[in-house]
């Protein structure tokens, strides 16, 4: 008789375990802006306004005790739902509704809105979830989150959801450009125009 196949399964291994072996269980503020690479300011900002879990012993210094299972709960969060964790206009820094953190360059939105409808010129003129996941890298769940809440605009069109090009190039020019941790196609994306517009601004 032939044995039956036994399959083992073992849990997913996190992308973030090597913290573990560089990080304590506990983290003060500055170990856990360093593994978010993030600056002091937004890092205090986002444990009082409770983005990440904290202990707050009222003391003037060192007053943040951060679980670091925590802190890698949140990146992996992060990655699967990005629309839950953008901060607010202004919320930590004096930057424009068009910065982005601290010492982040201004978005010129009308050359930016220029450059994007040349760069996705190829793009369908009404996307699905899926696609504009498939154009951007983020999840379908994240672009639900942004319609959900009035972030980007969509119509019901033969029983789901679709976006106009458009929209989602405005939705990059202001709200879009408020996330923490982009997409890599998101971030290479403006990467590519500020190298072009800074070019051109040279040349003038």
């Amino acid at each position: 008789m032939q044995k039956a196949e036994v399959r083992t399964r073992f849990p997913k291994m996190s992308k973030y375990a090597d913290l573990k072996d560089r990080y304590p269980e506990d983290l003060t503020l500055d170990e856990m802006r360093t593994i978010l690479h993030i600056s002091k300011r937004k890092a205090s900002y986002m444990l009082k306004n409770g983005y990440i879990p904290c202990k707050d012993s009222g003391k003037k210094t060192r007053n943040f005790r951060v679980k670091l299972k925590d802190v890698i709960s949140y990146l992996e969060e992060m990655e699967e739902h990005p629309e839950k964790y953008m901060l607010p206009s202004g919320a930590f820094s004096s930057a424009t509704p068009h910065q982005h953190g601290k010492g982040a360059q201004r978005l010129p939105v009308e050359e930016f809105h220029l450059w994007l409808e040349d760069e996705w010129f190829a793009a369908p003129d009404a996307m699905t979830k899926r696609k504009m996941a498939q154009l951007t890298g983020y999840s379908d769940s994240a672009f639900q989150g942004w319609i959900s809440t009035g972030k980007l605009r969509c119509v019901s069109l033969y029983n789901q959801s679709v976006t106009a090009k458009v929209w989602l190039i405005d939705f990059y020019c202001h709200d879009g450009y408020l996330i923490i941790h982009k997409s890599k196609k998101h971030q290479k994306l403006l990467n590519r125009f500020f190298e072009e517009y800074h070019g051109e601004t040279a040349r003038r």
